[in-house]
């Protein structure tokens, strides 16, 4: 009972210092609405407004109807230009795509001669590059079929009907919304936990914390539980007021159960920042030693990019080594599928042992650290 009172008391310490900090709440109110909507919006790889010019060297009704079936949303108005004008605009970068269709076109096609429409693509847009071009191509290929033989019937044995579940519109914004979200809780976690253990040292109540009646593990306990209360309050909040109701993503899982995943999750990572702090001794040092701890938690977590995109020694190492990993799983199953428990709960025992470690490790080396 003393041990669990000297804790909630520290605890309370840490949430006052906390909020004094006005750069701090500053810092965390802007991250959790601004910043998760600025992401979501600007950074979308979706394709959509691709600038587009045509060089119209048939001047046939098919090569007419093609210009006119490149439209909104996908692609901007295309711009009518010459092969040289072509060639010297896509050099300036005014172009992502330019279609070329070749003289005669249209008689060649009706002649049962090959024809080629010439897709040129700038590559250093390489998300929009690769998509675009795919879209591009099914959009002519269709347009040709249906103006060549209309009315015809597809002979086609297999009718291939696409369902989008989860994300009917594949909007990008939801997606990158909510993964954008995850991240700022673990940057911000990451910091703000190892942070208040340079910010005792910088300012000389460490000491004072030292000659107290207390222990070590109810200091790290007393750091982890103030920060992550904070974090995971901010993250709610932004998850309803921010993502599901300014940006309109619909969140359909139990938000209790996104609060027990986040709660162990916090954990697990609070406990990294104060173990990276514990090597530091300023703010300096402390901020170069995070930022590779970082990068390896955001770019390898399976937000940015899927876990099997990865090598396999590489995926399996992550899997055991890095909690973002289960909680990024964990996020999607249940803010995006709907998931119970009974399907996430292997998610749940990782993470809760990747904390229980972490947790162990730092209190041992706090343990020599204040002996």
């Amino acid at each position: 009972m003393r041990n669990l009172l000297n804790t909630l008391r520290l605890t309370m310490k840490e949430l006052r210092a906390i909020r004094g900090d006005t750069l701090m709440i500053v810092l965390i109110i802007y991250v959790f609405s601004a910043a998760v909507w600025l992401v979501s919006q600007a950074a979308s790889t979706e394709v959509r407004d691709l600038s587009v010019a045509v060089v119209d060297e048939d001047h046939s009704q098919l090569s007419a109807r093609l210009i006119d079936s490149i439209q909104a949303p996908l692609f901007t108005t295309p711009i009518l230009l010459s092969p040289k004008e072509a060639d010297q605009a896509q050099l300036d970068g005014k172009y992502v795509l330019v279609v070329s269709i070749p003289p005669r076109f249209e008689r060649d096609l009706r002649a049962g001669k090959e024809a080629t429409v010439l897709l040129l693509a700038d590559a250093t847009a390489v998300a929009f590059a690769g998509t675009g071009s795919t879209y591009m191509a099914q959009l002519l290929a269709q347009e040709i079929t249906e103006y060549l033989t209309p009315g015809e019937s597809d002979s086609s044995l297999v009718d291939v009907v696409f369902r989008n579940r989860f994300n009917p519109n594949t909007t990008a914004m939801w997606f990158s919304s909510v993964m954008q979200l995850m991240s700022n809780v673990t940057v911000l976690m990451l910091i703000l936990s190892g942070s208040s253990m340079i910010r005792e040292r910088e300012h000389g109540t460490i000491e004072h914390v030292m000659v107290m009646p207390v222990r070590p593990h109810e200091i790290v306990l007393s750091k982890i539980a103030a920060t992550g209360l904070v974090i995971l309050v901010a993250s709610v909040l932004s998850l309803i007021i921010v993502v599901e109701g300014l940006m309109g993503v619909p969140v359909s899982g139990s938000l209790a159960l996104y609060v027990l995943g986040a709660g162990l999750y916090v954990v697990a990572v609070g406990s990294l920042g104060l173990m990276v702090a514990s090597f530091t001794r300023n703010m300096g040092q402390f901020g170069l030693l995070v930022i590779p701890v970082i990068i390896i938690l955001y770019l390898l977590s399976g937000g940015v990019t899927p876990l099997e995109s990865m090598p396999d020694w590489l995926r399996i190492l992550m899997q055991w080594v890095n909690p973002a990993t289960h909680f990024v799983s964990f996020a999607q199953s249940v803010l995006y599928r709907g998931s119970g428990i009974e399907l996430v709960y292997p998610e749940l025992l990782a993470i809760a042992a990747m904390a229980s470690v972490a947790v162990a490790l730092v209190l041992v080396r706090f343990r020599k650290i204040l002996s």
